[in-house]
């Protein structure tokens, strides 16, 4: 690379990493993704409120999830942004409850939000489901105009 492509080279990191679809994996899922954030850089309080979204869509995913499947966790991160997918094959169609409490905390504390089901999976024996949500940092104080 050469020393002028350094302004203009992306400044976004991808990191991924799959656990069991199972409650008892929860602990592994804040530990990874808060190291994840925490090296890229977010504050505590912004890792708080990323964590607990992200909390609020691995259970939802693992409460419906197909035995034997993992929980797929994305985290794309780059200047006060985080962009995160977490899939799991589910056992019934649209099984994730989107007008529970939960679903409203997350669309809450992120700033974008979908999910997406795929045609049933033979070899998953169930149904692909995609969670993608994403947060933008604010600028506070006298510097935002």
């Amino acid at each position: 690379m050469r020393a002028d492509d350094r302004d203009t080279a992306p400044r976004s990191k991808t990191v991924g990493f799959q656990v069991p679809a199972e409650l008892d994996q929860l602990t592994m899922v804040h530990s990874l993704a808060e190291t994840v954030l925490l090296v890229r850089g977010f504050a505590l309080d912004e890792v708080t409120d990323l964590i607990l979204a992200l909390d609020e869509v691995a259970t939802a995913l693992m409460l419906v999830a197909a035995a034997d499947t993992q929980l797929d966790c994305v985290f794309t991160t780059g200047d006060g942004t985080l962009g995160a997918r977490v899939a799991a094959v589910i056992r019934t169609p649209s099984a994730l409850d989107e007008e529970s409490f939960g679903w409203h905390v997350v669309a809450t504390l992120t700033d974008a939000l979908r999910i997406e089901y795929g045609d049933f999976d033979p070899v998953g024996d169930g149904y692909p489901a995609t969670v993608e949500f994403g947060w933008i940092r604010r600028v506070h104080g006298p510097a935002a105009t």
